[in-house]
């Protein structure tokens, strides 16, 4: 089967390349070269990175990484896709001390005075990205999914076990 006719019926659409990395590098200074020789799809709300061209020959629920969701004109980075690329971002990153990093994984809204835009922002903790937050106004509330997220007691029980 031709790849024109797989693109007619493949629930993947694929998005221009410049224009994805170009927000990245807009909000997080992330550079061009970091996704070089990757490509993006969008199916539904979510948008897939994938480290080949095009979509093989195959019928596939998903390819790649899923990247990020879009509601209307707004996006946010999968917390995934902030953990393999967030490292070398240089805008709206922020690194959090032991207390706030608890807090974050725990899933719980915090004050936090940070030089950083209103919107999505890249956090770590000693330098590891831990995933995305939606920092506010002085607020940053994590949005690590739920099934992520480490409340206070495991934090406690991993501590006390010598993290095994």
């Amino acid at each position: 089967m031709s790849q024109s006719s797989l693109k007619n019926r493949s629930p993947f659409q694929p998005l221009d390349w410049a224009e994805v990395v170009e927000m990245w590098e807009s909000r997080f200074g992330i550079p061009l070269s970091i996704f070089e020789g990757a490509s993006f799809y969008r199916k539904g709300r979510n948008v897939w990175i994938f480290s080949l061209p095009e979509i093989p020959d195959l019928r596939c629920e998903s390819v790649g990484l899923r990247f990020m969701s879009v509601r209307g004109r707004v996006w946010k980075p999968t917390t995934y896709a902030l953990q393999l690329f967030g490292h070398v971002a240089t805008k709206n990153a922020v690194d959090l001390g032991p207390d706030q990093a608890e807090k974050f994984i725990a899933g719980e809204r915090q004050s936090l005075e940070a030089e950083l835009e209103d919107g999505y922002v890249v956090v770590s903790y000693q330098g590891e990205v831990l995933g995305c937050g939606l920092y506010s106004r002085g607020e940053l509330v994590s949005q690590l999914p739920k099934e992520r997220r480490i409340m206070k007691e495991g934090i406690e029980n991993c501590l006390s076990s010598g993290g095994s």
